[in-house]
């Protein structure tokens, strides 16, 4: 059984760094679409909202790595693979650690995905916008109140 547990974490790591190689690889192409549409129609083209788009992709992409390597950290620690990797913001040696640097990347893709919304709204403000950030501000402060 414990066999079948370690495959299925192989599977969900494998299947999560494959997806942050895809964000990234579509973030790339939405920031160069942001620079064509920049060359061929100036500003009125809107080139910053595909260019905040694809960093909201590559935060997207961020998430997926992260939860990725720590699983795979986490699970097979015996891995030369993952044992080597040394970055100092991937540091996780418990299941806390991967979920407080998930909740946090979570917490700035959040907010690019509002300022996104904003951008792209141009013009009058509906109520709903406030959801984000409203939902922002309540996961930071449980997050403040889970650490202490």
């Amino acid at each position: 059984m414990e066999r079948v547990f370690k495959i299925a974490i192989a599977i969900i790591g494998i299947t999560m760094l494959v997806n942050f190689l895809f964000i990234v690889g579509f973030g790339v192409y939405k920031t160069f679409h942001g620079f064509d549409v920049l060359l061929r129609d100036g500003a009125p083209g809107k080139p910053g909202l595909e260019i905040v788009e694809s960093l909201d992709l590559f935060l997207v992409a961020l998430v997926f790595l992260i939860l990725g390597a720590g699983f795979m950290k986490l699970f097979y620690p015996e891995m030369r693979e993952f044992k080597s990797l040394k970055w100092p913001w991937l540091k996780i040696d418990n299941f806390n650690q991967l979920k407080e640097l998930v909740w946090n990347a979570f917490l700035l893709t959040l907010l690019i995905t509002f300022g996104t919304q904003v951008l792209r709204a141009s013009g009058s403000f509906q109520w709903t916008f406030l959801i984000i950030p409203v939902s922002v501000l309540l996961f930071a402060l449980s997050a403040r109140v889970l650490r202490h």
